[in-house]
């Protein structure tokens, strides 16, 4: 198999990324600088490293699938880690279920210097049992989204090809657009037990708005061929995303829009909540942003 590491501008946490991939003893590691030259091979050990002009990390990943030699291809971001046993755990998963195209396991999110982050993996653990439950669907992936982390995902190298991999035109949340094509055909199925994976946050994963941003590319991208609960969560998640970035007339006009397409969504205390907050005036609602 083969772990693919995207990088641009190597941070602090590359070196950690690489043992934790290396200890595992994949068939490769494969870095790929995405327009940087700032790696320096001879510390990477043994570890292929393939270097790119600056085309965005959707890009980045493409390439680094494509280059694979592997059938299985890993993820892995260069300040995240591997778990131990991971990459042995999900392979057997994806060997036990020859029609899925990816697996993904649960992770532990840590902070900058590695201790677990325990609100957040409060919140994580019943989210991704939901997930697991509700088997993985369209409709679930729309609704619960959030314990899919790349990092701790595993794709089959020919199908991810099939699929076209990762649309370029997005660079926060192209995990949550592949995640959802895979799912239209419930294509990827949960690697269970221990986290395969530690998610660390810092200070500089992918600003917010940027994922704001992206949730509005994706979520415009996936509406016009969904239907039921799913389109009413790509709803809720656009309303969501114009509020968190302050664009409150937009907000407005998108939730009204929502209300009347989906009168079901007035049974969500969150979009409820959404719409009759942005009744208040712009600059109260500025206040609580």
């Amino acid at each position: 198999m083969t772990v693919v590491i995207p990088v641009h501008g190597p941070g602090p946490f590359l070196g950690d990324a690489v043992a934790s991939a290396i200890a595992e003893q994949p068939a490769e590691v494969l870095v790929v600088e995405d327009g940087t030259e700032g790696v320096d091979p001879a510390a990477l050990g043994d570890v292929r490293l393939l270097r790119l002009p600056h085309v965005r990390r959707s890009r980045a990943r493409n390439a680094g699938v494509e280059a694979a030699r592997t059938p299985y291809v890993a993820f892995l971001d260069e300040d995240d880690l591997c778990a131990a046993g991971r990459l042995e755990r999900q392979q057997a998963t994806l060997e036990a279920a020859p029609r899925a195209t990816m697996t993904y396991g649960p992770v532990t999110v840590v902070d900058e210097s590695g201790e677990p982050h325990a609100e957040w993996n409060d919140v994580l653990a019943p989210r991704f049992a939901e997930l697991v439950a509700r088997g993985s669907t369209f409709d679930a992936v729309a609704e619960v989204g959030g314990p899919l982390y790349l990092s701790a995902t595993m794709i089959r190298r020919d199908a991810f090809l099939a699929t076209g991999g990762f649309d370029p035109d997005f660079d926060a949340h192209e995990d949550l657009d592949l995640y959802l094509r895979l799912a239209r055909d419930g294509a990827f199925v949960p690697t269970l037990g221990e986290p395969v994976a530690l998610y660390r946050v810092h200070g500089t994963n992918t600003p917010s708005d940027a994922l704001y941003r992206g949730t509005l590319g994706v979520t415009a991208k996936h509406l016009a061929g969904a239907r039921g609960p799913a389109r009413r969560a790509l709803l809720e998640r656009r309303v969501d995303a114009l509020w968190s970035l302050g664009e409150f007339p937009a907000a407005r006009r998108e939730a009204a829009r929502a209300a009347l397409a989906e009168p079901r969504l007035l049974r969500h205390p969150r979009f409820v909540k959404r719409l009759l907050g942005l009744a208040a005036p712009p600059r109260l609602l500025e206040a609580r942003r």
